[in-house]
């Protein structure tokens, strides 16, 4: 008996450390084939798009796969980044977030649990749904919509009173197909691993070397040009060219919003999801959905802060709209298409919107090929509909 005592006993440190040797293994599977987990990743995301009857027998099970895809590649996205380091420069809009969340915890937290609720809302919703009908579901929308508020302020203020960019700083690095049957332990130690088409990169390298030009006084040598087309040359020159936002502190991409209009146009973006949520549950309560005070209500908020941004931007920086940053100019674009997606919910879809998707759907059905198209629009008719979170982007 006390043999075996003893065996269990020596056999418990083993057993703990299964599950880390398990990741361990795992996270190196992920980085030896990176190229074919992304195009597994990319397969699987297209195919909840387009997975017939999606939205109405098989909701939960759909959108289970979609976020645990989601969830997956975002996971897979850090891990291939502390592996395999970008050698090219990140996007200005990474540098942004990627600093922050280097240097603050709690915006990292909040960046975090920010992407991991748009992830996961629409999957919490149908839960809710189906387990406790129309009534806890706009409770969960509610407090989904504060939390993210919530998250959303601490990044204002955390950055300086910075117009909030969305992210947590990972951008999946471009991994040659070479370096994914490179082994992460043999990267780590720095060996010297040559692949097998090591020999044909250093031939070609070296015939690209003989075609450059030498200059006859420096012997300094400039690179051959792509003889394709006058684009494939400004893009091959752009690409080398160093623009003040490379060179530009990462904090300094997106300026400070000193003035108050300002920061209150970019709390009122912050809070319009909210306050649109609370007056779909109360004035609507998922029974009037053809009442547009709700719609009415969002939409105007969103309009006012970004009309207040606009002028802001004219009145306090120095150029106006051309004096922002490109992370400030693709925020504000991001923003204004996401104007379009009110087409898309309340009682503008129900007395408008729909009326067109379902007239254009009837037209095809019946038709080869045609018909697959139409049932792929009612699935999202259906989905549209019923969910709150479907057709948002806030």
């Amino acid at each position: 008996m006390t043999e075996l005592y003893k065996q269990a006993q020596s056999r418990i440190p083993a057993t703990i450390s299964l599950p880390s040797r398990w990741l361990k293994s795992y996270e190196n599977f992920v980085a030896n084939n990176a190229s074919s987990v992304t195009q597994m990743e990319s397969a699987l995301r297209s195919l909840t798009y387009i997975i017939p009857g999606r939205f109405r027998e098989s909701e939960l099970a759909s959108e289970t796969l979609h976020t645990s895809t989601l969830l997956l590649s975002l996971y897979h996205t850090s891990l291939l980044r502390r592996h395999f380091p970008s050698p090219s420069p990140p996007s200005p809009q990474t540098r942004y977030t990627a600093f922050y969340t280097a240097r603050s915890r709690l915006y990292s937290h909040s960046a975090v649990l920010l992407q991991t609720i748009q992830y996961t809302e629409l999957l919490c919703e149908m839960f809710f749904k189906r387990r406790g009908g129309d009534k806890a579901r706009w409770r969960l929308v509610v407090v989904l919509e504060v939390i993210k508020a919530v998250c959303r302020t601490i990044m204002f203020w955390v950055t300086g009173r910075r117009m909030v960019i969305e992210g947590v700083g990972a951008e999946r690095p471009n991994i040659p197909e070479s370096s994914s049957t490179t082994s992460v332990e043999e990267m780590i130690e720095g060996e010297d691993v040559v692949s097998a088409g090591g020999h044909d990169e250093e031939r070609r390298a070296h015939e690209e070397r003989s075609k450059a030009w030498v200059m006859p006084r420096t012997g300094m040598t400039l690179p051959v040009l792509p003889a394709t087309s006058p684009a494939s040359i400004t893009s091959f020159l752009s690409s080398r060219v160093i623009s003040a936002e490379d060179i530009k502190a990462a904090h300094h991409l997106v300026r400070k919003i000193s003035s108050l209009q300002g920061q209150v146009a970019e709390m009122m973006w912050i809070l319009r999801p909210v306050v649109y949520a609370l007056a779909m549950q109360k004035l609507q309560g998922g029974r009037n959905r053809r009442d547009w005070r709700p719609w009415l209500l969002g939409l105007g908020m969103e309009v006012a802060a970004r009309e207040l941004g606009k002028k802001e931007v004219r009145e306090r920086r120095v150029g106006g709209w051309r004096g922002m940053t490109g992370v400030e100019r693709e925020e504000m674009k991001r923003r204004g298409w996401g104007l379009a997606w009110w087409g898309m919910r309340g009682a503008f879809y129900e007395n408008i919107t729909r009326s067109w998707i379902q007239g254009f759907a009837g037209k095809l059905k019946g038709k080869p090929l045609l018909d697959i198209v139409d049932g792929i629009l009612e699935d999202y008719d259906y989905l549209w509909d019923e969910y709150y979170f479907s057709t948002s982007t806030m």
